[in-house]
């Protein structure tokens, strides 16, 4: 009769470890299950291992999030239908398309084989699982709710998607057309605007200011166009040595928030992901304090994070969560008092749902202002650059014109 190792999670949470001997895989589930038992990992003890091992992942590397969605929902699928969890990366690593993605799977499922847990051996892999992730994978597997968890992590991450597509679509439109005005702008002074100066100078004409300003802003392009490339490049490099340290980003996370429109766009991006990444840690059954580290970790602005932690170090000396995050000049008022209904009612987590519904109708709403405001703005403002270069051009000419002999 066959042998099979087995890594497998009681009623009580509690990690058991083991050889069972069984008919068939089949057989040795239906056993686990009949007693209440979630299977992480079953193997024969005499299985080779038929594949190839994965090469060492070299150079710095993000795996793409849309991927990472579509893993963690399939992940959560086979495992809610009772499938092990070899077994559902073992499907998994044979229909990823992306190869980076892929090679980490098939890692961590070798390290599960080997007898480590998922959680521990996804957190081996930072570059594709974040903190949040791999917390609350761990809190499913000793609380044995995987399936659970897994599903909470597959719905968070998908609305997170659709939010973060939402904002970048609203913010593409006026980026694409700002650049091609810029260039199209910088292209005319540069090359056009020379031709008429030539054309105006062997006529003697007196130019009109508008002209005169647009000539000299041309001379400039033509004569200093290396030091606006350095000055691009210079703020470029000058942006990633900020970005590099903590103190710079925290900097730049505290100016963000200042920015007219975009401060209370990225602060309500943060409370809706906030509102939803609670909701997960609740449910999942994870330790509140040790959560809400990562959840802080996990809303994309520093500033706003350092509230969430100054809150979990006030809960720490004895306050409520609604008293903690009330303290907090970040926090609007209204997710404090949502809070605070919600531990009278025992309903934490539906509030905490309802927190993240509310900033993320907000943040859709804001795209939609925003977008309606940037569209009239940039007609306006592509049209004055045109109106301006085209004045700056037809002027002279109307002069000339006029002094034709009749």
């Amino acid at each position: 009769m066959p042998k099979y190792a087995y890594r497998a999670w009681d009623g009580l949470g509690r990690l058991e470890t083991g050889v069972l001997e069984a008919d068939s895989e089949r057989a040795a589930l239906a056993s686990f299950q009949t007693r209440g038992f979630l299977v992480t990992s079953l193997t024969t003890r005499d299985e080779k291992e038929r594949e190839r091992p994965a090469r060492r992942l070299g150079g710095y590397f993000r795996i793409n999030r849309r991927d990472l969605v579509i893993v963690t929902r399939q992940l959560a699928t086979m495992v809610s239908a009772g499938l092990p969890i070899i077994s559902a990366l073992r499907v998994l690593a044979e229909q990823i398309p992306n190869r980076r993605l892929r090679e980490v799977i098939v890692r961590v499922r070798l390290g599960i084989e080997r007898g480590g847990s998922l959680s521990d051996e996804i957190a081996r892999y930072p570059e594709a699982f974040f903190p949040f992730y791999v917390n609350t994978v761990r809190a499913g597997e000793v609380s044995g709710v995987l399936d659970t968890s897994m599903n909470y992590l597959a719905d968070y991450l998908e609305r997170e998607l659709d939010l973060i597509q939402k904002v970048k679509t609203a913010a593409t439109y006026p980026v694409v057309v700002g650049l091609f005005t810029t260039m199209v702008a910088m292209g005319a002074i540069a090359f056009v605007v020379p031709v008429f100066v030539t054309i105006f100078a062997s006529f003697k004409v007196q130019l009109p200011l508008i002209t005169v300003i647009v000539i000299r802003t041309s001379e400039i392009v033509r004569r200093f166009w290396w030091a606006g490339m350095l000055l691009l490049v210079g703020l470029g490099m000058a942006m990633v040595v900020i970005r590099s340290s903590e103190l710079g980003q925290r900097i730049m996370d505290a100016v963000v928030l200042k920015v007219p429109i975009v401060g209370p766009l990225v602060l309500r991006l943060s409370f809706a992901r906030f509102g939803r990444a609670m909701a997960v840690l609740i449910r999942s059954g994870g330790p509140m304090l040790e959560g809400l580290d990562v959840v802080a970790g996990a809303l994309g602005n520093r500033i706003v994070g350092g509230a969430v932690v100054a809150a979990r170090d006030r809960m720490q000396a004895g306050e409520s969560m609604s008293q903690s995050l009330q303290r907090s000049r970040l926090v609007p008022p209204m997710v404090s008092q949502m809070v605070r209904v919600g531990e009278e009612s025992g309903t934490v987590d539906m509030i905490f749902d309802k927190v993240a519904e509310f900033y993320e109708r907000e943040v859709d709403n804001t795209v939609k202002r925003f977008a309606s405001i940037v569209e009239p703005v940039l007609i306006v403002g592509v049209g004055g650059l045109v109106a301006t270069v085209a004045l700056a051009v037809l002027m002279p000419v109307w002069t000339l014109i006029a002094k034709l002999p009749r």
